[in-house]
């Protein structure tokens, strides 16, 4: 009895096992085997007709060259962009001995006389005579070093007399101008300033042969407003 047993199931497996191998080798809906394999036509058929595909070509620019012309640098520097031919002249130069004064009254329409030339040159002299001169009460600017010196004198004590009257004379001829707002409200204070000027200068702004008193100006002191 064991050995039917037995011999059934030995019987079962070599059927299991080859179920497997038929379904690996045959089922065409796992691995698509039979796809793969080539299958002859029959007799007697006609052969398939080929059809051959050019490959499609991209639409380009009318008139658009491939070809890439390199230049020269050598020649491109001695042929000129654009030329034009000259018209033909009788010039033959400037002569070296002809004086800049023969020149002028050559090209000039009409020679002037010497008479002339005299008339005009008076008249410029009158007209230079008429021309006004500068006016001295005009402010013409201030210099760093007259700046220099008056912001000194205002926020230093100072006994030198001339760079006093200099201070004195710069104010005063920057008055009524924004150059004497920044003296009188960032420099020092505007009673400082007036106080220089009345002890060093008269009412035309001249400088005075004796100070009326002693300088002595309050420092200003930004600390105290701080």
């Amino acid at each position: 009895m064991e050995t039917y047993l037995h011999f059934a199931v030995k019987l079962a497996v070599c059927a299991y096992v080859l179920y497997r191998v038929w379904v690996i080798l045959f089922n065409e809906r796992i691995f698509s085997l039979w796809n793969r394999i080539p299958v002859r036509p029959p007799k007697g058929t006609p052969e398939p007709v080929i059809m051959v595909v050019s490959a499609k070509e991209n639409p380009d620019v009318v008139g658009k060259t491939t070809i890439v012309y390199l230049e020269d640098p050598e020649l491109a520097a001695k042929v000129p962009a654009h030329s034009e031919k000259l018209e033909p002249t009788d010039f033959i130069g400037e002569e070296p001995d002809i004086s800049s004064d023969d020149v002028e009254s050559d090209l000039s329409s009409e020679a002037k006389k010497p008479e002339e030339i005299l008339e005009e040159k008076e008249r410029f002299e009158i007209m230079d005579d008429l021309a006004p001169g500068l006016d001295p009460d005009f402010s013409t600017g201030l210099t760093y070093e007259e700046m220099a010196n008056a912001i000194g004198v205002l926020t230093v004590s100072t006994d030198n007399e001339k760079q006093i009257i200099e201070a004195a004379k710069t104010i005063h001829s920057i008055k009524d101008t924004d150059l004497f707002e920044f003296f009188t409200n960032q420099v020092s204070n505007l009673d400082n300033v007036e106080k220089l000027m009345s002890d060093c200068l008269d009412d035309n702004g001249k400088p005075l042969p004796i100070r009326k008193s002693k300088l002595e100006l309050d420092i200003f002191d930004i600390n105290k407003f701080v």
